[in-house]
């Protein structure tokens, strides 16, 4: 059961700060996908307003997503992706707790945060692993390259053709999550060869095609524009 001792007050007061097409679309996808009122706060990581004092006083590590939930920050997507499921069990945007279903859930969102994200962050931002150093930079990102092709495959032999969504028939947060980093993998600043994955794009699909979703990515996208795979079909995607 969900435990909304969490918050003096149900459903509580909920703001997402996101920055578009980041990692925290997904928790963007999960609140839209919860039903409860929320929020939306973009946050210009661009312009660096993850790091001016107002942000970094909500959140000290400068990093988005961050919900604040009746005033109070939490941070982490798999933390904020679970706390907005356990707030709506009936959705069931997550496993019943006890479950192995549960587990495999959280093992799936660990790969993704700690394997997969940290693959496209080689990739997209060398100097955090490097330094400043080009060389060094150039070895982080190859290494990245060949990280991420390794964890894609990964992914796509755990997907079940079977099963409609990524735990099974259900529509989960860990679709929300792998959502995100299927869009990456189109990425203009991916130079290496990736490998197939029909499964994984057989999934995105069907996740762009939930209401939830197409609302979210089009609200995001008249924030920033961003490109999609050609699939995704754009012209669904509307705010």
């Amino acid at each position: 059961m969900s435990d909304r001792s969490l918050s003096p007050t149900f459903p509580p007061k909920l703001a997402l700060y996101f920055s578009p097409k980041a990692c925290s679309l997904a928790s963007h996808i999960a609140l839209e996908e919860s039903g409860i009122a929320y929020e939306a706060v973009s946050v210009n990581i661009r312009n660096q307003e993850n790091r001016n004092a107002e942000y970094l006083r909500l959140n000290s590590g400068g990093t988005v997503p961050t919900l604040a939930i009746d005033g109070q920050p939490l941070t982490e997507s798999q933390a904020i992706l679970t706390y907005i499921a356990d707030l709506v069990p009936e959705r069931q945007l997550m496993p019943r707790p006890g479950t192995l279903a549960r587990a495999r859930a959280h093992e799936w969102m660990n790969l993704i945060s700690s394997s997969l994200h940290v693959s496209y962050r080689s990739i997209f931002r060398p100097q955090t692993y490097g330094g400043e150093d080009q060389a060094a930079m150039a070895q982080v990102q190859q290494q990245g390259g060949k990280n991420l092709a390794k964890y894609l495959s990964l992914i796509e032999s755990r997907l079940d053709p079977a099963n409609t969504y990524a735990t099974g028939e259900t529509f989960t947060v860990v679709d929300a999550y792998l959502f995100v980093f299927y869009l990456w993998s189109y990425d203009e600043r991916i130079h290496c060869e990736l490998p197939e994955r029909p499964r994984y794009r057989a999934l995105a699909e069907r996740i762009a095609a939930r209401p939830a979703v197409q609302k979210v990515v089009g609200r995001e996208r008249t924030v920033r524009a961003y490109d999609l795979p050609d699939h995704i079909l754009l012209d669904k995607v509307t705010a």
